[in-house]
């Protein structure tokens, strides 16, 4: 779990659990839940807001929802299954709510749980947990590549031939839990791409973004978790493939933009570029606000209202 003074301490009611401060901090939190501490079962939904109170409750008689982490370690040394209730950020009326659990008596891995029916395996095909456009997958992500010598397998302990030759970069790889687009999304994009490279539409970034420019800025902000970050870098690859059939004929129409830029006009950033200085490494952050916003308030603000 993230070293967060907040996670530590014993909720008088299951109102009073925390709400992350934000989508990324959310889709951070169930990362390290279902990845490292295994919450691996999951069910989810939204329920309005004037009903979030209500449906809370509920599940805090199911499931023991209001442990700390301490007591939830001591849990699970006697086998009985580890369950956290997340909620996002309320946008409108409705919240979007996650129930995660650990295997073991009492989650909604055990049978007699009353969601059992409709309880997922984060590690299975149909059951990934989804956000939006991202989905959470146990995937293979590519690291930086280590040097070594012709004949040297750069496994630590095993036997080398005694003639290696010159050295060279080997590439390397691990798996590991990640957020990755969806299929459909990325598809999507593609096709968005692809419209814009057919209508020459070459656009801005910044506030007035706009066209191809604009649609590949847009991207580089998403929450960029390894695996969206090396979706968002394949997606500036198809657009550079993309827009190179098209920029003779986007310079033939604009020919000023030849005579002031010369070769860079009509030019998207080379992928080194993009991926040295424009996608920048995901960094662990604060999941909640000091202090953190929480059920009770989400409730209190519909009274408000």
């Amino acid at each position: 779990m993230p070293k967060d003074k907040t996670l530590a301490f014993k909720p008088l009611s299951v109102l009073d659990l925390p709400v992350p401060r934000s989508q990324t901090a959310l889709m951070q939190l169930l990362q390290l839940l279902v990845g490292r501490e295994r919450y691996r079962y999951w069910c989810g939904g939204t329920v309005r807001k004037d009903k979030l109170a209500v449906f809370a409750e509920k599940m805090s008689k199911r499931y023991p929802l209001t442990r700390n982490a301490r007591q939830r370690s001591y849990d699970r040394k006697r086998g009985l299954a580890c369950v956290q209730l997340l909620v996002r950020p309320a946008v409108g009326d409705n919240v979007q709510w996650w129930l995660v659990s650990t295997s073991g008596k009492g989650g909604l891995a055990d049978p007699v749980s009353p969601d059992a029916q409709v309880a997922r395996h984060a590690d299975s095909k149909a059951g990934h947990v989804v956000v939006d456009d991202y989905v959470l997958m146990y995937a293979t992500k590519p690291l930086v590549p280590y040097k070594c010598k012709d004949g040297d397998s750069g496994v630590v302990g095993e036997p080398q031939s005694p003639e290696r030759g010159a050295a060279h970069e080997k590439p390397s790889q691990t798996s590991t839990w990640t957020w990755k687009l969806r299929g459909d999304a990325v598809t999507a994009l593609q096709a968005a791409v692809e419209e814009e490279c057919a209508r020459l539409a070459f656009g801005t970034e910044g506030a007035s973004a706009w066209g191809l420019r604009g649609l590949l800025a847009a991207q580089r902000h998403r929450p960029l978790f390894s695996g969206v970050r090396n979706q968002v870098l394949e997606l500036h690859r198809f657009a550079r493939k993309q827009w190179a059939r098209r920029r003779d004929s986007w310079l033939h129409l604009h020919p000023g933009m030849a005579e002031r830029y010369g070769d860079a006009a009509g030019q998207l950033p080379s992928l080194k570029v993009t991926l040295t200085q424009q996608l920048p490494l995901m960094v662990r952050m604060k999941v909640y606000d000091a202090p953190p916003a929480s059920l009770r308030s989400l409730c209190t603000s519909t009274q408000d209202e």
